[in-house]
């Protein structure tokens, strides 16, 4: 018995529609399409950089080189390392306690904590290396080194010509002579020395002083056996514009010594504070109790 078409249809339907929906889900579980990987970025170079200068700055009596400054630096900065030497030509041990920043345009930048300056023995030297972190800074050409900090004097170590110039407070010796006598006191000026520190203190002097030292012998031509006490009280220094100075009252700075009679004592000195800069005429006063003082004059500058 030949089938009815309506039921030889029915699986021939039911075929085409599973075929239908397997095609359907073949393109649901299709891979989704990848965008194109963009190509990587280089990291920026950094540039490495040392600069040699075997500067010397005096500071706080110590001798301070900055014997070189190596940057490696790109355009988000990176790491500075200073190198310095120290010498200490004092008789008793001595540290830096200025500070030492390094300062590029507006921006001043502190050692790391890592970074450490080390006390220096007496007669003897040491070495220490800071190291600055920078941030956004590519160059230090125009930059500088700056040891110590107001209201004290600072010194200035420009790493090119192009970063201005160094300030590194190098003492002057004064080719200073004269001689003047009051009463039976005579004082004979051998040498002057202009500083802007306390050696024997281990101290930067405030920015608007120097320090001006005179050497000097002193003659007792009295017979008196007990001989001439000779104090700070006998000497004092008048400046260009009339203003008296009396030698620093430090315990360091004025020699202190019992002269005999017709004797001499060599090598003696005084030291004085005025202002930083200050050139003319000035005199050394020699004083002896009520007799009149007299003075020695010589010039600066």
């Amino acid at each position: 018995m030949t089938g009815s078409p309506r039921r030889d249809a029915a699986p021939r339907l039911a075929t085409v529609l599973a075929v239908l929906i397997l095609g359907v889900a073949a393109c649901d579980d299709a891979a989704p399409s990848i965008a194109p990987t963009p190509s990587p970025t280089p990291e920026p170079t950094a540039k490495l950089t040392t600069y040699q200068l075997g500067t010397t700055v005096w500071y706080e009596g110590l001798q301070i080189e900055v014997v070189s400054v190596t940057a490696t630096l790109d355009q988000r900065g990176g790491p500075v390392e200073v190198l310095l030497r120290m010498d200490n030509p004092t008789d008793q041990d001595s540290s830096l306690d200025g500070a030492v920043t390094l300062l590029v345009g507006t921006v001043r930048a502190e050692p790391t904590r890592d970074s450490q300056i080390p006390e220096v023995p007496a007669q003897g030297s040491a070495a220490a290396t800071l190291t600055y972190e920078l941030q956004g800074i590519a160059s230090i050409d125009l930059a500088m080194l700056e040891i110590g900090a107001g209201p004290l004097h600072v010194a200035r170590v420009p790493m090119t010509p192009f970063g201005g110039t160094p300030v590194v407070f190098e003492p002057q010796e004064l080719a200073l002579t004269g001689s003047g006598a009051s009463g039976t006191l005579k004082l004979t000026i051998h040498a002057g020395e202009l500083r802007w520190d306390l050696p024997d203190w281990s101290q930067e002097l405030d920015a608007g002083l120097q320090a001006l030292t005179i050497t000097y012998d002193a003659t007792y031509s009295g017979d008196f056996s007990g001989g001439f006490a000779f104090t700070g009280d006998n000497v004092a220094l008048k400046l260009p514009d009339g203003t008296v100075v009396e030698a620093r009252r430090d315990g360091h700075s004025q020699s202190v010594e019992l002269i005999g009679a017709k004797k001499t004592k060599k090598g003696l000195s005084s030291r004085f504070e005025i202002p930083d800069g200050l050139t003319g005429q000035f005199s050394l006063l020699v004083r002896n109790g009520t007799n009149a003082q007299k003075a020695i004059p010589f010039t600066i500058g």
